[in-house]
């Protein structure tokens, strides 16, 4: 239970408070009156206060101790402060650090490097905007605006890098192959007069576009035939090379090390831990935070804001559990842990009868988060046709169990660095 008092902590005459406050560990100050010199007792002034929660069940600008209270006693790492002028309490409650001068920057700078509109936003709802929906986004939070122009600098390096060794692997053809998109419009590879009466050939069961052989310097890489066995598509005989942002043909060596598993226990079962978090949950000012949870110091562990206009703890749930199924390999098993029962019985009972039902509750009502519970149910699907398991087990929360400790922990980080 919080231990903030009732009474104001805040004093009158001094400049604001120089730390954001964490609202359990306010104590309870005395409106007791100052003691001149002289020792007689002086009045406490009476100019007028502005109290600005940042972060809090409503957060916003109130006038009195009492209503601001409510706001943050109770709720997690609230952040408050109060003020003697309005505008330096709106830039509080708008990010910024209004003890600098007002030229300076807010404390948060979110570069989106890929998205909509790529550039430095101030705050998350602006950034948010450019990457929801948006394929493969890529951003970063800094606290200074140089760092963040820097991130977006590199982006554009790496992207003309890419360019130009593509250029020149294509003859200047304009031509830019991806494995993660289809070529241009009307761009045509440039291939020799056997190189297409290669690619007609059949598989020897009626399917077009998959060949014994090949000369592969005939084609550019990832426009030639598919060879046997290839799954999906995807020719797996080319790989990205990151350092000329190009796809090439793999070595030998690298064809050799990297033959696709044939049986998916042959690492055994994949554990995941995943977790939600939405701070204010239910309030018009929570933000709410994923943790995927792979390992100690593993590369895979996800700690990110939950995108969208919800911020739900459900939905964060939910997002977790997808995050996981994007990051581990189709062809592996995986039990996912999580302490949501609601997250589980979404994707494994529940979705039975909204299905029939045309996604309605038994109420008749429309079913939540609907769009991410499908998106989890295609990925298990997909992996049950490929005959891999995707199990789920639940754990109590907040009961120490180490890997749900740290997945809550990744996602209470998520939360708060949307916030």
């Amino acid at each position: 239970m919080s231990n903030i008092a009732d009474a104001d902590p805040f004093r009158e005459t001094p400049k604001p408070l120089t730390d954001v406050e964490d609202a359990a560990s306010i104590k309870s100050a005395s409106p007791a009156a100052t003691v001149t010199s002289n020792g007689l007792k002086r009045k406490r002034t009476t100019e007028p206060k502005f109290y600005a929660v940042r972060v809090g069940f409503t957060p916003g600008i109130y006038h009195s101790w009492a209503d601001c209270l409510k706001q943050v006693k109770g709720f997690k790492q609230a952040m408050f402060k109060s003020f003697t002028t309005l505008t330096d309490a709106e830039r509080f409650v708008a990010g910024e650090n209004p003890s600098h001068d007002a030229s300076l920057s807010p404390y948060k700078f979110y570069a989106v490097r890929n998205g909509r509109v790529p550039g430095v936003y101030t705050d998350w709802p602006s950034a948010q905007k450019q990457i929801t929906g948006w394929t493969k986004p890529k951003h970063k939070l800094f606290t200074t605006r140089a760092e963040a122009e820097r991130y977006l600098k590199e982006g554009d390096q790496q992207a003309a890098q890419a360019s130009s060794a593509s250029e020149a692997d294509t003859a200047n053809s304009g031509t830019y192959y991806s494995l993660d998109g289809p070529m241009e419009a009307g761009a045509k590879p440039s291939v020799s007069k056997k190189a297409k009466k290669n690619a007609t050939a059949t598989d020897g069961r009626g399917g077009k576009g998959m060949v014994d052989e090949y000369n592969e310097d005939e084609y550019e890489p990832g426009t030639g035939p598919l060879p046997p066995g290839a799954e999906d598509g995807f020719d797996p005989n080319i790989i990205f090379d990151a350092k000329t942002g190009t796809v090439v043909y793999k070595t030998e060596d690298q064809r050799k090390a990297t033959k696709l598993q044939t049986k998916a226990h042959q690492d055994g079962m994949l554990r995941v831990h995943t977790d939600g978090s939405s701070l204010g949950n239910g309030s018009q000012g929570a933000f709410a935070g994923i943790g995927v949870y792979f390992g100690p110091g593993d590369s895979r562990n996800v700690s990110e804001p939950l995108a969208g206009a919800r911020q739900t703890n459900q939905r964060a749930e939910l997002t977790a559990i997808l995050r996981a199924l994007d990051i581990v390999p189709r062809n592996r098993d995986v039990t996912i842990i999580t302490d949501s029962r609601y997250a589980i019985d979404c994707v494994t009972v529940w979705y039975l009868n909204w299905r029939k039902n045309g996604w309605k509750t038994a109420a008749g009502k429309p079913v939540e988060n609907k769009d991410i519970v499908e998106n989890v149910l295609a990925k298990i699907e997909e992996r049950n046709h490929l005959k891999v398991q995707t199990l789920f087990e639940w754990i109590k929360g907040h009961s120490n169990h180490p890997g749900n400790v740290e997945a809550d922990k990744l996602a209470v980080n998520g939360a708060r660095n949307g916030a």
